[in-house]
């Protein structure tokens, strides 16, 4: 390397250490790019470059960096502690352990290759072995709060919240500003079902951090969950200050939204996921809902049609479409898509109730009548069919069929309202109300489908 070449290199590691100082850390990481790259040999331009890279959670970029330094002065431990945890961040467990182990060998009273390896065998689901770690550093450190966070992580993902609990209070005490200590505590105290101490860890959380949107989303949660709405809203609506792209506060918000009937708000907050995420199949079920709830029936649609785009063997989907066709009268197309949903799922009473619909509405009574038979062939009790066949049999003045279809009806279902009003309009002048446009879901492998989303809460795995 020419001396213009060192003198170039200098000169930019120089700068960048102005630019840290002024937290500038984009420019700064840009000269030490450049600096590192003339001149890769200089250990301590890697591990500034590293430990920005950290700053800036570019874990694996820094790992890099730190792999070069750790090449130019391998038994510096700072550098082989850092380089393990960056491993331990992006999931390299084995590697982190191989390091610690390797610095354990050097040092067996450096404290942490001991407290490390308590969080890495808890995330790998060794528990026991993260315990063993645990008392092997309480032998060399007594009162470590990362020892006891890191095993109170362990009891955490066994369920021994109390036990949990315990730990990262200790941690607490031992250090009032461990990273995020009040929220783990908190977490706590939900599973323990302490929801007013679990509120306060939290808040006490935000006030140390306030840009902290795992804990305000977690917040947010257990205030929904505790019918505080308004509250949990405010809390959506602040993680979306701090992060407009954030998809989960987005769906709260948009589903609160659904609930309240403020379909406008919904649609701005479901089109946004959208944007981001276009084969998201749920949000697009729930921005078919909210613009079905307006009347918008086209927009509807086209969602309805995108997610078959992406799976075109959705019966619950081809249902809706049909529904929505038959909600702007479109019958042609409701039977279309009726019929190549019997094709998909043959033998289906509710399909072939839905068929029949549609001839009742274009006033083909012999068709209609023999899809209801259809379907109690398959359903001899299936409620739906009876009621229009005997709707069919008033419009067609067959009374005879009619009364006795009826009174076998109520005999079967005594309590049934529709049943009774229709006796009571047969009786009186032989006519029944307008058929109504209703759709009966399909009910596959014993469950209901074809129904529109309600939740007002997305499940989520969010601890």
């Amino acid at each position: 390397m020419s001396e213009q070449d060192w003198l170039e290199a200098e000169l930019r590691a120089e700068k960048a250490n102005e630019l840290l100082e002024a937290h500038k850390w984009e420019e700064a990481l840009h000269e030490l790019q450049l600096a590192v790259e003339i001149y890769p040999e200089n250990p301590n331009w890697q591990s500034t470059l590293a430990k920005l890279l950290d700053e800036m959670e570019q874990y694996e970029q820094a790992i890099q960096a730190y792999e070069k330094a750790v090449e130019q002065e391998p038994h510096n431990t700072e550098l082989l502690t850092n380089l393990a945890i960056d491993y331990t961040r992006i999931g390299e467990y084995h590697k982190a352990i191989d390091i610690f182990e390797q610095l354990e060998q050097t040092d067996p009273t450096y404290e942490p290759a001991y407290c490390h390896r308590i969080y890495i065998y808890s995330a790998m689901g060794q528990h026991e072995k993260a315990e063993e770690i645990f008392y092997l550093a309480r032998q060399i450190s007594e009162h470590c709060p990362i020892c006891y966070h890191h095993l109170g992580i362990s009891l955490f993902a066994r369920k021994l919240y109390e036990k949990a609990l315990y730990c990262f209070e200790l941690a607490k005490k031992l250090r009032p500003d461990y990273p995020q200590i009040n929220q783990r505590i908190a977490q706590c105290h939900v599973r323990l079902r302490n929801i007013d101490k679990a509120i306060q860890s939290y808040l006490e959380e935000l006030k140390c951090d306030p840009k902290n949107t795992d804990a305000m989303l977690q917040l947010g949660l257990v205030m929904l969950d505790t019918k505080q709405i308004d509250s949990a809203r405010e809390k959506f609506h602040r993680i979306l200050e701090y992060d407009p792209d954030n998809i989960t506060a987005k769906i709260y918000l948009a589903n609160l939204a659904m609930a309240d009937e403020k379909f406008e708000q919904a649609i701005e907050h479901y089109h946004s996921i959208i944007e981001h995420q276009p084969e998201n199949i749920e949000i697009r079920k729930q921005l078919a809902q909210a613009y079905y709830c307006t009347e918008q029936w086209h927009l509807a649609r086209e969602q309805l049609e995108a997610i078959l785009a992406y799976d075109d063997e959705q019966p619950e989907i081809i249902m809706q479409l049909a529904q929505i066709y038959i909600d702007e009268g479109n019958i042609d197309s409701a039977q279309y898509h009726l019929q190549e949903l019997e094709k998909m799922l043959p033998y289906q009473p509710e399909i072939l109730h839905n068929l029949a619909l549609c001839h009742m509405m274009k006033k083909q009574w012999q068709q209609a009548e023999e899809y209801c038979h259809q379907a109690l062939e398959i359903k001899n009790d299936y409620l739906p069919a009876i009621k229009r066949l005997i709707e069919i049999y008033i419009e067609t003045e067959n009374t005879d069929k009619a009364k006795s279809l009826i009174n076998q009806a109520i005999a079967d279902f005594p309590e049934n309202q529709d049943l009774i009003t229709l006796a009571q309009h047969l009786n009186d002048d032989h006519t029944i109300p307008a058929t109504k446009n209703l759709f009966v879901p399909i009910k596959q492998i014993g469950r209901k489908i074809g129904k529109w989303i309600e939740s007002v809460a997305t499940v989520l795995s969010l601890w």
